[in-house]
Formats: C-alpha cells, sequence, structure tokens
C-alpha cells in the first residue's frame, strides 16, 4: 500500500489491511465483523456473503490468480520421479495435507480436479486424515519440521512468500500432471458511504497497474500481464485446468463432512462494565465483537453453538447470564447472520459487573442437559475478568458443583480464553482441570480470534 500512497493520483487517506480468511469474512458481513473491502479468492464465498447477510453482494473482476501447487522438502520431491499425478500424490508415500475444501479456495480447486483421479477408499481416507484434525489451514511449518514424510497443497504464491521469509527452509514446489483450476483473487466493495466507496476503487484501480501486476508476478500470482517467474526447483510443469465447481467437489466436500469433528459448544461472553475500557487495540468490546463474529463465521460447518452473555443481574430474573441464541447449526446462513446480528447488538448489555462463577455453573448445567451424542460438548468461556459477584457461588462451591454434576459418560469440557490481562488465570485453570478442558490467555485479537475458532471445532 506504501507505492499506492507515492502515486501521483493517490487519495488522501490510510488504508488499514487485515489478514483473515476469506470464508470468515464471508459469514460476518451483518455487523461487527463488516470491512469497508474485502479481497476474496473463491466465488463461493461470496455467495456465502450473499447468504449470510441477506443483501447483494458482488466482486470485482479478479486482479491476480495463483495455481494450485504441493510443497514438499526438495530431498523428498526428487525422489518422485514421474509419478506426478493427483492419484500418485494423494494417498501416496508421501503425507499430503489438505485443508478443509468448505472454507479454503485452494482445497476446492485441487478436489474438483483430484477426486475423479482417486478411488473412493483413496478420498474417504485422505478425508479422515485431514478433517478430523483441530486445525483450519495446512501448516508448512509441519512441511519443514517433518522427516520428509509431509507435504501440503498450497497455492503457488503461498510457497513463494513461505521461501521468501524462510529462505533457509525453502520448499519445493509439486506440480500435479493434470493440474487444476486457479485461485482468483477479486475486490469487494461492502461500504455504502460514497467517500469510503471511492477509495475502495481506487484501490481496485491500483491492483490493474503494471507496476502492481508486476509486483504481483513477482509474489507468485498470474495477472491478465503474465504469468509468475516458475518456483524453484519445481517438479513437474505447473497447469491451470478444469472447473472448481461442480459434482466431483460436491463429492469431496461430503467425503470431509462425513469425517469432520463435531463440535456443540455453548459460548459465554463477558459483557460486564470492563469490556468498555480501551487498550492499544481499541475497546474491548470492539475487540470481542470482531473477534467473535469471525470466529463462528469460521468456524466447521457442522458445528453446533449456542450464544450467551454475562454480567451481574442481566438476566430476565436477575441471573447474571442471559442466552440470545439457542444452539444452531453454523452452517445454516440464517443462523449464522442471526449470530452475527446478537454479537453486533452487544453493546446495549454492557454494565456491572462479573458474575463468573455462577455462569461457569449454568452453562454447565444446561450444556449437560442438551448433550449430544457423537459431538465433543464444550463450554466456551470469554472472561474479561475474575469474579465479581460476593453474593453468587464462591470459587470452591463452584469446583464441587462441577466434580458433583460430572458424567464420564456424557462429557463436558469448559474451556476459559482469558482476554487481556485481568482474567484469573489460577482460578480458571483450577476450574477447567475438573472437566478435562483448557484455560487459554488470549491477550490481543490476534490471539482470541482462533482460540475461538479451536474452540468451536475448528
Amino acid at each position: 500500500m506504501s507505492d499506492l500512497a507515492q502515486r501521483a493520483d493517490a487519495p488522501c487517506a490510510a488504508y488499514a489491511i487485515e489478514a483473515d480468511e476469506p470464508y470468515a469474512v464471508a459469514g460476518s458481513l451483518v455487523g461487527a465483523g463488516r470491512p469497508d473491502a474485502w479481497v476474496t479468492d473463491s466465488p463461493a464465498w461470496v455467495r456465502r456473503a450473499g447468504d449470510v447477510s441477506g443483501s447483494v453482494v458482488t466482486a470485482d473482476e479478479p486482479f491476480a490468480s495463483s495455481a494450485v501447487v504441493i510443497a514438499m522438502k526438495d530431498a523428498r520431491a526428487s525422489t518422485l520421479g514421474g509419478r506426478l499425478g493427483w492419484a500418485d500424490l494423494l494417498g501416496g508415500p508421501v503425507k499430503i495435507r489438505v485443508s478443509d475444501p468448505h472454507r479454503f479456495a485452494a482445497a476446492r480447486a485441487a478436489l474438483a480436479a483430484a477426486t475423479p483421479l482417486l478411488p473412493d477408499a483413496r478420498l474417504k481416507a485422505l478425508a479422515s486424515a485431514d478433517a478430523a484434525a483441530p486445525a483450519s489451514d495446512v501448516s508448512l511449518d509441519e512441511v519443514v519440521r517433518s522427516d520428509g514424510d509431509v507435504g501440503a497443497l498450497v497455492t503457488q504464491a503461498q510457497l513463494v512468500a513461505w521461501n521468501a521469509e524462510h529462505p533457509d527452509q525453502a520448499l519445493a514446489a509439486v506440480a500435479p500432471a493434470e493440474g487444476a483450476p486457479a485461485v482468483d483473487y477479486s475486490v469487494v466493495s461492502l461500504s455504502a458511504d460514497a467517500g469510503k466507496k471511492s477509495l475502495v476503487a481506487a484501490l481496485q484501480s491500483y491492483l490493474k497497474t503494471e507496476d502492481t501486476r508486476k509486483l504481483l508476478q513477482d509474489s507468485g500470482f498470474r495477472t491478465p500481464a503474465g504469468e509468475p517467474a516458475n518456483p524453484s526447483p519445481l517438479y513437474g510443469t505447473i497447469k491451470v485446468a478444469g472447473e472448481a465447481e461442480g459434482a466431483p467437489l460436491l463429492k469431496a466436500a461430503g467425503v470431509w463432512t462425513a469425517a469432520s469433528r463435531r463440535t456443540q459448544a455453548l459460548l459465554a461472553v463477558d459483557v460486564s462494565g470492563s469490556m468498555l475500557e480501551r487498550d492499544k487495540e481499541g475497546k474491548r468490546l470492539d475487540v470481542l465483537q470482531r473477534a467473535t463474529v469471525r470466529a463462528v463465521a469460521g468456524a466447521n460447518p457442522v458445528a453446533f453453538a449456542s450464544l450467551w452473555i454475562y454480567s451481574q443481574h442481566i438476566g430476565e430474573r436477575g441471573d447474571d447470564f442471559r442466552q440470545l441464541i439457542d444452539y444452531a447449526p453454523l452452517g445454516e446462513a440464517k443462523r449464522l447472520a442471526a449470530f452475527d446480528t446478537a454479537v453486533a447488538g452487544l453493546d446495549s448489555f454492557v454494565g456491572g459487573g462479573s458474575g463468573l462463577y455462577d455462569t461457569i455453573a449454568a452453562a454447565y448445567d444446561r450444556a449437560r442437559s442438551t448433550w449430544r451424542a457423537g459431538y465433543a460438548n464444550t463450554v466456551v468461556i470469554v472472561a474479561d475478568g475474575p469474579n465479581e459477584d460476593d453474593y453468587g457461588l464462591t470459587l470452591d462451591l463452584l469446583k464441587q458443583r462441577l466434580t458433583a454434576a460430572k458424567n464420564p459418560q456424557r462429557p463436558v469440557r469448559v474451556v476459559v480464553l482469558g482476554l487481556g490481562d485481568r482474567a484469573d488465570a489460577a482460578a480458571m485453570r483450577q476450574v477447567v482441570a475438573i472437566t478435562g478442558g483448557q484455560y487459554v490467555a488470549a491477550p490481543s485479537l490476534d490471539r482470541l480470534q482462533p482460540a475461538l475458532v479451536a474452540a468451536l471445532g475448528g
């Protein structure tokens, strides 16, 4: 963006760029998670954005694209010889990590091409290995840490960026012989403000300039002006072919759904008065809202979730908790929009002290009574500080309640995410240990959002 600022025709404005998964952004455009513009890498996310937001969402013409390759260690890639077909690579001697096609464009493109070439048993085995993992996208760190027995399906641009940032851990590119559709990148203008719309238009124009296209090509992207330089070392020939939609992709997505980890989570977020305080990232409530809507939108679509809020006497009967959304599947657009709307309206509830202990006890009881077989049943508490209700449960009484209520045949885990530096980590570790749960410190937005995604089922 510094190059744009130096142009004579540049607008007098500052652009703030936030990195996030396009799938998560697509499901969080109703309220707190809506940016002024969005760079997406798949038409599927544009459709999802329209379904969830209930509005017309239109992407500009793609300004760049990137081919799909497999990253692995050079020493291992050099042993493949001519065995570079999708059927050789997926399910072969090297474990190729493939991310969820419901949520990642590169996986959609690859599986659209590979699925017709794979036996059903091989496709199911591939999904079982990756869909059941509590991870988001594939990790090139894992490839580097391996002995050469792991590869990762990525875009050419991802691999170029990794090798530029980690020259001592550079990875080889393996190009599947049959090729795959490219991942296309487009800008979506989302602001209704005329001034901001003009700034987005300036960005769209800038991305199509000759200088920018040259920069993109150097970074591993294809543009209308030409192809990027091939990564080195490269095994095979990079080939862009086929469509990233259709029956093969639907089949693969169905197999991933069947193999996915299933989570039912009751999410209770702190709306006590401390959420109005500010730190370097802004008002704490704003941080919570943005992280929550993106995490819920980025969670596995087979997950179920419920939303509670808590502060002293916020409930209709004077309880320290209130349910805003009952359990709902996150793969349904209308239910996801309801989450987004509820989170956007948290401002109207903020105030008072934190009734943390009473909330944990009530949420645990609710999760036990709605226990769902075949799912990881979880209570997720976002805590901005310690318990402040002197007339409710004490820590010892809460621990006694949880110990007495625990049923090994119908387990419910309590996960507490400590927002900022005020959370009572020592007390919360005692609480979560009773249920086999976890305490996670989340001092900032970049820590809170992935912690929420993991707690909601990845």
